[in-house]
């Protein structure tokens, strides 16, 4: 038995039903009442009748005896009379009219009452207002603060700021530096997600003013989220705690509409969640049921009955800052790699130079070959003609000393010929 916790003038406590043998017991005291007071106007009519007549026919007869004041004193007293009884009978009456329902309106207010206990409290496997109001409360600490229908009101500045206007609730109660969680309203295109409704990012309450809210990035801004923010035209849902990931809202939904709501990369495991698993399922998506239809833990997971795919749940407000802190990665990575392309290109054009000069000396020292192949060509002919005219002296040279080796030997013999005449001629001394 839960106690009411709403503002809407519920009661503090459990609302209990009337007793239906009482009800039953004023009902038929009603019903004797009404007849006692039908008996009782018919009554004083015939009384009322009786009294009119004696009372004429008295008056009628004292006109001999008493003055005429005193009549006229009596028969105003008798009509006074008979006009007080005719008034009591029509009172009779009113209530006789206006009690005749009090029985149908206390068994009205009886099924009233039984109803709003019912409501109040539940029947059977139906839960009630207090048990609504309780688990709308959970729901409500879970998902925090949220305010709807929030416009933006101006330009994005450089620092990453944009006022924004809040219609409701009036005042809207965000404070100075609170986190705030903006999505756009709307049904997202599951088909495009970049062109549908998205979430724009987490913002901190820079200032605040009635009706309104100067927000701050709190995370580097690029070019993508700058052109985001500023074509943006709302209306914004923003958000004290980044919405939790559960099963429970989708158990609901059919394929076709699952298929609507997230992208088609990701519907199969939405839907997938609750079926049996398979044996190509990683552990991190399989969970085990006991014979009770209770979870095993993962390390008794041999002991499971049963082992159904699990869908792993997802911390949005991690995976935003993680994907956020890669993003700055990437785009750092981006700079790094354009500056390198652009030294690239510079040494490119560089080279591109250095080739053009490389090739313009090729150019001139291919002209330089071909005139050296020319005057080499001009050398070996002139070689040719200096080695076909030494061959040709080489052979004279060689005929001259055949001819003075052999003059030699004929002076030689000469000599030594006049050199033994002479000593036959000339003896010594």
């Amino acid at each position: 038995m839960h106690l009411a916790t709403t503002a809407e003038g519920l009661p503090a406590g459990p609302v209990r039903a009337p007793k239906l043998g009482t009800t039953s017991a004023l009902r038929q005291l009603w019903h004797s009442r009404i007849e006692k007071d039908i008996s009782l106007t018919l009554i004083v009519q015939i009384v009322l009748g009786l009294l009119l007549v004696v009372g004429l026919v008295t008056i009628i007869m004292s006109n001999k005896n008493w003055h005429w004041t005193k009549l006229t004193l009596v028969l105003l007293i008798f009509f006074a009379g008979v006009g007080y009884l005719f008034l009591a009978a029509e009172t009779v009456r009113i209530h006789q009219n206006l009690r005749k329902n009090i029985p149908r309106f206390q068994d009205q207010i009886a099924t009233l009452e039984k109803q709003n206990y019912e409501l109040v409290n539940g029947v059977r496997d139906e839960p009630g207002i207090n048990e609504l109001d309780h688990r709308l409360q959970i729901v409500t600490r879970e998902r925090g603060r949220v305010w709807r229908n929030v416009m933006p009101a101006g330009q994005l500045n450089p620092e990453g700021a944009l006022p924004v206007e809040i219609t409701s609730p009036i005042p809207h109660g965000l404070e100075q530096d609170a986190i705030v969680y903006a999505f756009e309203s709307g049904n997202p295109n599951s088909a495009d997600p970049s062109g549908g409704p998205q979430y724009l990012g987490e913002f901190r309450v820079k200032a605040v003013q009635e009706g309104g809210a100067l927000l701050e990035s709190v995370l580097l801004l690029g070019n993508r989220d700058r052109q985001r923010l500023g074509s943006s035209q709302g209306p914004w849902r923003l958000y004290e705690t980044m919405p939790i990931d559960r099963h429970a809202l989708y158990a609901e939904l059919g394929e076709e509409a699952l298929r609507q709501m997230v992208p088609a990369e990701s519907a199969d495991e939405y839907l997938r969640h609750g079926t049996e698993a398979t044996a190509d399922d990683d552990q991190w998506h399989v969970i085990g049921i006991d014979d009770n239809g209770n979870r095993v833990g993962p390390d008794n997971i041999d002991q499971a009955v049963r082992k159904l795919y699990d869908r792993s749940l997802r911390d949005y407000a991690f995976i935003f800052n993680q994907l956020a802190g890669e993003r700055i990665v990437a785009i750092a990575k981006q700079a790094a790699v354009a500056k390198d392309n652009e030294k690239l290109l510079q040494s490119l054009e560089g080279a591109e130079a250095t080739g053009k000069f490389r090739q313009q000396q090729i150019d001139s020292l291919n002209r330089d070959l071909a005139g050296m192949k020319t005057d080499r060509e001009a050398i070996e002919s002139h070689r040719d003609a200096v080695l076909g005219l030494l061959t040709h002296f080489e052979e004279r040279i060689a005929g001259y000393l055949k001819a003075n080796s052999e003059l030699a030997k004929r002076y030689t013999t000469q000599q030594l010929g006049l050199a033994s005449y002479i000593d036959r001629v000339a003896p010594a001394p």
